[in-house]
């Protein structure tokens, strides 16, 4: 009997002085980026953790995720601690580059992925040419209105100063197939009395927020659509809401991917006169994803 109790002992002995075992499993919503990926920790032994991608350390909790937005071989580490005893394990993914053109701004309220149409060419280059020349950094939101839609680009807003070339006006792209859903992403203009050939600014833009729609509400709403819509565009109005009055009026050229509550977030702030927020919503800065 004793005997077996002192195995015991030191069985227990052993395992409370072994070295912990780093290690984790990888879960992505897709190989392409941007894409979210979780980090479930299944570490043996440890009690503290250093979650670190690309040589950066991103959290010291049990688990992690993390929004990866560049193509690319990233590297993951997991630092599992126990005492002053550790381990290290490492990986790799490897992520293809988007099929469509993406920008990704982040704000003092989150950040926003945008995905641009190829069915408006003149706004997507002349948007990734803003971008690529920081012309969006440090720019506030100065219009925005709860259901219906967040507005920003006006040089007058930035809070540094940026001499970036831009066009006053654009030509317009304006087609059917492209709708005001909650999300999308359009060119801001001046009035048809101003403006009667409907050209966008070549700067501001607007994401669409919107309000809840029925099937009936929306084929009563007027707009400047030369077509029908499509089922597929009355069904996805019909579960996302969306802005169906400037259909056909306005250019829409892409849409929102990631950071619907950052929409919302910005949606709801509290404004002042002309729509303006009291406090300060900026992009604090805006790049290509590639």
């Amino acid at each position: 009997m004793k005997i077996w109790i002192l195995g015991a002992a030191f069985c227990c002995t052993f395992i409370a002085c072994a070295k912990p075992i780093a290690d984790f499993r990888i879960a992505k919503d897709k190989s392409t980026a941007p894409t979210h990926v979780r980090l479930e920790n299944t570490s043996v032994g440890a009690d503290n953790y250093v979650w670190i991608i690309d040589k950066d350390t991103i959290s010291n909790d049990t688990d992690a995720s993390h929004l990866f937005l560049e193509s690319g071989r990233h590297t993951i580490e997991l630092l599992s601690t126990k005492g002053s005893k550790q381990s290290k394990t490492t990986k790799e993914i490897i992520l293809t580059a988007p099929t469509t053109c993406m920008v990704h701004m982040e704000t003092n309220y989150g950040s926003l992925t945008l995905a641009l149409s190829e069915e408006t060419p003149i706004h997507r280059d002349n948007f990734i040419q803003l971008v690529e020349a920081g012309y969006y950094n440090d720019i506030r939101f100065h219009r925005v209105i709860d259901g219906f839609m967040i507005q920003a680009g006006d040089h007058n807003t930035r809070i540094t100063k940026n001499k970036v070339q831009h066009e006053e006006q654009i030509q317009q792209e304006i087609t059917d197939k492209l709708i005001h859903h909650k999300g999308a992403l359009a060119a801001a203009r001046m009035p048809d009395n101003m403006n009667p050939d409907r050209a966008s600014s070549g700067t501001q833009f607007y994401i669409v927020d919107g309000r809840e729609l029925t099937r009936d509400v929306l084929f009563d709403t007027p707009n400047d659509r030369l077509s029908d819509y499509t089922k597929e565009q009355v069904a996805q109005y019909i579960s996302e809401g969306g802005t169906p009055q400037l259909d056909g009026a306005y250019t829409v050229f892409g849409y929102l991917v990631k950071g619907y509550d950052t929409l919302e977030k910005i949606s709801q702030v509290k404004t002042g006169i002309a729509d303006f927020p009291e406090d300060n919503v900026i992009i604090k800065k805006a790049f290509v994803i590639d």
